[in-house]
């Protein structure tokens, strides 16, 4: 029995303006199906609805706070105005209590971490809230592509260690490019056989950049619809035979 192929999603990170089209040009040689745009401005939004690139390859808006040292405060602020109109939030922890934060606020669906801070934040207390409040761990592999080979190591053992810790507590992990240029980003077979090295398994994490961000954002598709009012309860049509005649 033949499988069927599989679509892999990619995330852009923060770029310049003009790189975006670059960017999903090359997404689409590459492989990639689906691409998530993180903080588009207005003219990127107009690219991402009307593009001709929608034909190639699917885009979806993407929330991505933390990385400007917003305080805690000012993150709320955001994540209360925007939760329904954005599809996946990640936030960039940057301290302890910030990260304590993000993995149990129930609008926070990804965190990611710096490269040389993951060993230090993803801690076992983190990895058991971020299971109780199904959160989401996410490594961007671009940045060590582009390290120098003194940081390499360094780098690498931060993350193993985030990863090791992350999988014996069952924390979902996705894997992507999280480029800012054209030129950073991978094949889907290339980031995963590097999740592989990283995750210390015999076989490449597929599904990282597939199976887990798709379903990631087919959830939060349900989150963000008008019927949704908390998790398991939505708003049900009445049916027409109770509605009064008028």
């Amino acid at each position: 029995m033949l499988s069927m192929p599989r679509n892999f999603v990619d995330s852009l990170g923060t770029r310049a303006e003009s790189q975006l089209p670059s960017c999903l040009h090359t997404a689409t040689q590459l492989g990639f199906s689906e691409v998530w745009v993180s903080n588009p401005t207005k003219e990127e939004k107009e690219i991402i609805t009307k593009s001709s690139f929608t034909s190639l390859i699917r885009m979806y808006e993407r929330l991505d706070v933390g990385s400007n040292h917003e305080s805690k405060a000012q993150m709320v602020s955001i994540l209360r105005q925007r939760r329904r109109n954005i599809p996946i939030i990640a936030v960039t922890c940057l301290t302890p209590e910030l990260t304590a934060w993000a993995a149990q606020d129930n609008r926070v669906d990804i965190l990611k971490f710096p490269l040389f801070l993951t060993g230090k934040l993803m801690t076992r207390s983190i990895a058991k809230l971020m299971i109780k409040f199904q959160k989401h761990l996410e490594i961007p592999l671009s940045a060590l592509y582009s390290l120098p080979d003194r940081q390499q190591i360094p780098a690498l053992r931060h993350i193993r260690a985030a990863l090791k810790i992350a999988t014996r507590k069952k924390v979902p992990i996705i894997f992507n490019s999280g480029s800012s240029t054209a030129d950073q980003i991978r094949t889907p077979q290339e980031l995963a056989s590097l999740g592989q090295v990283l995750l210390s398994i015999s076989t490449p994490s597929l599904d990282s950049l597939s199976i887990i961000p798709k379903r990631l954002l087919q959830q939060n598709f349900i989150k963000i619809s008008p019927n949704y009012i908390t998790p398991g309860v939505f708003k049900v049509p009445l049916p027409t035979e109770f509605l009064e005649e008028e």
